[in-house]
């Protein structure tokens, strides 16, 4: 079996939550797609800057790209979010996965299973993403997608299926989380 298909029940069941539903219809907020984008830029600085395991390209890097699209739509709702503070945008699973990532991953294998799902997936599934959300879309832009996403596959084993299962549950919470906080 593949690694795909040995995610497969973790990959289904995060599609089909409410948000991830809200994120590709087109009708997401400003507001609420800011507050995704802060929580996923925290999730992605956690794997970035992570001080024993590092990106197998680093054209991958997504938390820069998150940063400029978090500050234009800061620019757009005009201070809307002067009144709030990270944590109280945090959800409790980007939390719990920031502080997983940094205490949990021991292996160069666990590192590749959260690549495969987050930037496999924004290489991805964020192709569609991109043309249906506020902003520019800077996060969903990659220099050579389809070099990045077969240097990405060649790295993968069927061994990181239970890390790889992890990270679709902890997307799973967010997007439960985003729905009951924002939608």
């Amino acid at each position: 079996m593949s690694l795909k298909e040995l995610t497969m029940k973790q990959h289904h069941n995060a599609e089909r939550q409410k948000f991830a539903g809200v994120l590709m219809s087109g009708k997401i907020s400003e507001d609420t797609y800011l507050k995704y984008l802060m929580n996923q830029h925290h999730c992605y600085s956690a794997l970035e800057n992570h001080t024993e395991f590092k990106l197998p390209d680093k054209r991958l890097k997504r938390s820069k790209k998150i940063q400029k699209d978090i500050d234009e739509l800061l620019d757009i709702l005009q201070g809307e979010f002067q009144d709030y503070q990270l944590t109280d945008i945090l959800t409790d699973s980007t939390l719990d996965y920031g502080k997983y990532v940094k205490d949990n991953l021991k292996s160069k294998e666990d590192f590749m299973a959260h690549v495969y799902v987050r930037y496999l997936g924004d290489l991805r599934g964020g192709q569609m993403i991109s043309k249906k959300v506020p902003g520019s879309g800077k996060y969903y832009e990659f220099e050579s997608p389809n070099e990045l996403a077969t240097s990405i596959y060649s790295q993968l084993n069927d061994d990181m299926a239970e890390e790889a299962k992890k990270v679709f549950d902890y997307a799973t919470r967010l997007f439960i989380e985003m729905s009951k906080n924002y939608v």
